[in-house]
């Protein structure tokens, strides 16, 4: 099994380099795309990434075959060791760039991985189409779905057409509207939302 500072990433043109990314699978093969329940599909960046770069998807599978693989210790241990290495430390873990949860055993494994990261004082945070399943156990991971549940426990990342004009028509029914602003590198509020219905403009 490969190491994880083969298998992440730290930072790209909208993310600072003090986030590491780590996908759990490819666009290809996204549970939520066979599901039914990805309503970008056709907007979907990380599909257009894999189609445009050869080198992409096979970088996601083996992703993949290390997230089967890892155990909860294995992943925080060469996390730690590779962070421990930086000059400039990661203090944020990007999860799901690409592809999604498989499995509720996918959300456990990594809510026990953001618990023992947030020791470290990194912030684990995840983009989910898995609406099927379960998020209310996570305290340590936040958790950013493309979905409006009655209870959101989780917090909300919705691409629109018109995200400044849908976030103000949706202020009195949501309790907490924002605005993507589409620079990450200015905005940490999908690290820390809680009950936040966040409008991403689609381009």
């Amino acid at each position: 099994m490969e190491n994880l500072k083969d298998l992440v990433q730290f930072g790209n043109k909208k993310l600072p380099k003090t986030t590491a990314i780590f996908n759990i699978g490819s666009a290809t093969d996204c549970p939520s795309k066979a599901l039914g329940l990805c309503k970008l599909c056709k907007e979907c960046y990380a599909m257009k990434a894999e189609r445009q770069y050869p080198q992409v998807r096979p970088y996601r599978d083996r992703q993949l075959a290390y997230w089967k693989d890892v155990t909860v210790d294995q992943f925080v241990r060469e996390f730690h060791e590779m962070n421990m290495r930086k000059k400039t430390p990661a203090n944020a873990l990007r999860v799901n760039e690409a592809g999604d949860f498989y499995s509720q055993a996918d959300v456990d494994k990594l809510e026990s991985i953001a618990q023992w990261l947030s020791a470290e004082g990194i912030k684990t945070y995840v983009y989910t189409a898995r609406r099927d399943l379960n998020f209310n156990s996570c305290k340590f991971l936040n958790v950013m779905g493309s979905f409006v549940t009655a209870e959101q426990n989780h917090s909300a990342f919705i691409g629109v057409k018109g995200a400044k004009e849908m976030a103000k028509k949706m202020r009195g029914i949501y309790r907490k509207t924002a605005v993507c602003p589409g620079d990450c590198k200015k905005c940490s509020l999908c690290q820390v939302a809680k009950g936040v219905v966040v409008f991403c403009e689609i381009h």
